[in-house]
Parts: C-alpha cells; sequence; structure tokens
C-alpha cells in the first residue's frame, strides 16, 4: 500500500517578521494608468523590505510591468480590485541570454508569500499563434521559482499567462491555496502548476487552463539524487479545462509520495495522467488518488510509458529487456478509489513497455460509465477491485500481455 496518507506532514510556511514594515509600490511612484512600466517602482518596493522583511502592497487599479524579482521575507500582496499586468507582447519585450524573462521570478529565495484578492494578468494571447508558428524562440512564465524554500501562494488569481502560470523547479515547502488559474482551453502550452520539488501542498484551486492543470516534472538536476520530488498532496480542487493532475513526461528523477482526494474533474483532456518515454524515464511509486469525480472526461485513468503516444498496437513494439539501454519509466504502487466517471469516452488505459511492465495498480470502489472498456497493455498485479464498466462499444476489459485480477469478474 502507498506510503503516503493524510498524515503526511504539511509544509512550513514562510516566515515574515511580526513587525515587518508595509509599503505601496505607489509610494515608490508606480501609476495605476494601465500604461507606465511600474516595474521600477515595484522593485524598488521590494528592496525597500528585503532587508528586514516585509510586506509590499498593490493597490486597486490596473498596473503595468515589466519583470520583477522578489526577494527573501517578502510578501507581495494583491489588493481586492488590483491587477499586476505584464508588458504587451512585442519583439521589444526584455530579454537574458536569449531568452525572454518571465514575470515574477526568485531563485535560492526563502520565505516568500504573493497573496489577496486581486489578479497578475500574463496579456498571453499574442504569444500563442506565435509560439505555435515558431516565430518565437521563447516565452515569459507568469510566475518562475528556482531552488526556493517556504514559499505561500494564497487567494489570488492568475490570467493569460504567455508560457505557464506557475513554474516551480526544486523548491521545497511550498502552500498554493484558494487560487484561480484561468487560460482559453486552446492556448498554448499554458500550464497551471508545473513543479518539482518536495512538500507542497495544493487546495481549494480552482484550474482551467490550456495544458496540464497541475504537473508534477521529476527531471534531474546534476548533484541531486533521486527521488526529487514528493511528499505532494493535492486536495479540494476543480479540474476544467486542460490536460489533468498530470506527471511527467519528464521522470528521470522519480517522483514518491502523492496524495490527491476530494477533486472535481469537468471537461478535462485527462483526469489522473501519469507519461513518460523511454529516455525521458524513472520511477514513480506510492500514489492515491481517492475520492474523485469525473465527468465528460477524455481519458480518466491515463498511465502510460510511451509518449507522446503509444504505437497503434502494443504488439508492434518487440523491444526487450536484452536490447532496450534508455532509462525507463517505471510505475508501482498506485491506487486509485472512490471514483466515479461519467459521460466520457474511455475508461482506464494502462500501457507499460514490454521490457519493463506497469506494476502494483489498485482500483478500487470506480463506476464507469463510458464508450471504452478499460485497457491494459504489458503490465502486471494489476487489480480491479469492485470496478464497475459499463462501456458501449467495447468490452469491459482488454488486455495484451498484462495480469489482472478482478473481483468481482467483469
Amino acid at each position: 500500500m502507498p506510503a503516503i496518507s493524510r498524515a503526511s506532514p504539511a509544509p512550513q510556511l514562510p516566515v515574515i517578521p511580526a513587525r515587518a514594515l508595509t509599503v505601496s509600490i505607489t509610494d515608490f511612484g508606480a501609476l495605476p494608468d494601465g500604461a507606465t512600466d511600474n516595474a521600477r517602482a515595484i522593485q524598488k518596493a521590494i528592496k525597500s523590505v528585503s532587508g528586514k522583511g516585509g510586506c509590499v502592497t498593490i493597490p486597486a487599479g490596473v498596473f503595468l510591468s515589466g519583470p520583477i524579482q522578489l526577494a527573501s521575507h517578502v510578501e507581495l500582496r494583491l489588493e481586492k480590485s488590483a491587477t499586476l499586468r505584464l508588458l504587451p507582447f512585442s519583439k521589444s519585450y526584455p530579454q537574458a541570454n536569449g531568452r525572454c524573462v518571465s514575470f515574477i521570478t526568485a531563485q535560492n529565495c526563502t520565505d516568500i508569500t504573493i497573496s489577496g484578492e486581486g489578479a497578475i494578468d500574463g496579456q498571453g494571447a499574442p504569444w500563442w499563434p506565435a509560439a505555435r508558428a515558431n516565430q518565437i524562440t521563447s516565452r515569459p512564465q507568469l510566475i518562475a521559482l528556482d531552488e526556493c524554500e517556504r514559499v505561500l501562494f494564497e487567494n489570488f488569481k492568475t490570467l493569460n499567462p504567455p508560457n505557464t502560470h506557475f513554474s516551480l523547479r526544486f523548491c521545497k515547502d511550498v502552500t498554493i491555496r484558494g487560487l484561480t488559474l484561468r487560460a482559453p482551453g486552446d492556448s498554448h502550452n499554458t500550464d497551471g502548476i508545473n513543479f518539482s520539488g518536495k512538500n507542497y501542498l495544493i487546495e481549494n484551486c480552482d484550474i482551467s487552463t490550456g495544458d496540464d492543470n497541475i504537473v508534477i516534472n521529476g527531471s534531474l538536476k546534476r548533484g541531486m539524487t533521486p527521488p526529487m520530488s514528493g511528499n505532494i498532496v493535492v486536495r479540494h480542487c476543480a479540474f476544467g479545462e486542460g490536460h489533468g493532475m498530470s506527471i511527467g513526461s519528464y521522470t528521470s528523477a522519480g517522483v514518491s509520495g502523492l496524495l490527491v482526494e476530494d477533486c472535481a474533474f469537468n471537461g478535462t483532456a485527462c483526469a489522473i495522467r501519469m507519461k513518460s518515454a523511454r529516455e525521458r524515464g524513472g520511477l514513480v511509486e506510492n500514489l492515491v488518488y481517492r475520492n474523485l469525480t469525473v465527468k465528460n472526461v477524455g481519458k480518466p485513468v491515463f498511465i502510460s510509458s510511451y509518449y507522446p503516444k503509444e504505437p497503434k498496437t502494443p504488439g508492434l513494439d518487440k523491444t526487450t529487456a536484452a536490447d532496450a539501454t534508455a532509462a525507463k519509466p517505471q510505475w508501482r504502487n498506485i491506487l486509485i478509489e472512490n471514483l466515479a466517471v461519467t459521460d466520457s469516452p474511455n475508461s482506464i488505459i494502462i500501457w507499460g513497455i514490454p521490457e519493463l511492465p506497469i506494476t502494483g495498480v489498485t482500483i478500487r470502489n470506480a463506476t464507469f460509465a463510458t464508450q471504452e472498456g478499460a485497457v491494459v497493455n504489458n503490465a502486471a498485479k494489476i487489480l480491479f477491485d469492485n470496478v464497475r464498466i459499463t462501456s458501449a462499444k467495447t468490452p469491459p476489459l482488454r488486455t495484451f500481455q498484462a495480469n489482472v485480477e478482478t473481483t468481482p469478474k467483469l
């Protein structure tokens, strides 16, 4: 049984000094006219409190800004009716090392908070078609943190990023709660929360976007020992348009310890989504998904060792353990329970590679009202316990080189 549970320790919260200084960006000349680039004023405000720690407030109004950098022991607070808006798409957008600079960044910082009832607007619409047409080589992310500790994001809204809403790389002790993330379903690569690291709590968020709603990455970084990502809890979240609750496709550093519970999926491409491939793969284990409602979702349960797509039929891949040398995805010790799926074309897809089958997946107390039955290929120790699949077009279960126990029989 997977090791993570409700008792997993919560992330440590940021420490902002009790008598911290509070300043407004307007104290430093910021103008809410939606036209002035306020990056310099906002950066001055952050610098003014960064020594002893403090809070920088963004009052009501629309404040245009270029890229800004956060600092340790600083809270950025968006007041009600405040909008912090990224500079518009242009050839003169700020760059560093040949790449567009992300909007709000921090690196090797501790004790960071972004909070409030306002919004952060990426003005991303002009960037998306340019990226699809390969007219640009990079796009800014909305919020990008690298190797930061004790981070809190709370209550604000993010809109239309040129690229990802949140990119959090190798961070530790991160709490994300009460956020609303929005971008059109056809927007390009607008992942909601894209992260790696340890000790994450994501709760009470509403995410509808153009790529993975939430995605855990397990990419290796030189000098770091896997598993890189673990002790992660996602609960009480609503998933709208997007690709679902995802892991991968890069899993080389591994993921160990995930609990997803009490979440709703409506209109997502997938609900539970795990994806990797040879040359990207690593060990992913000890995962629990429970108490999920899934409606009008393309692939409610999807675990695949192929990316971006599987072979037309499983028998086409003749690779053996003897001749496969690439890093391989490993999926094991996964529990999915108390799952209700309706109005969806597919039900369960578990598709391993022949030289390394997916193993140790239990699906328990689940109902599927779908067009297609379950497909399990190249897998072992798969248990369907009290699983009911009502499939309109195909048998409830099809397998290829797979060991599946069903209780009762499908």
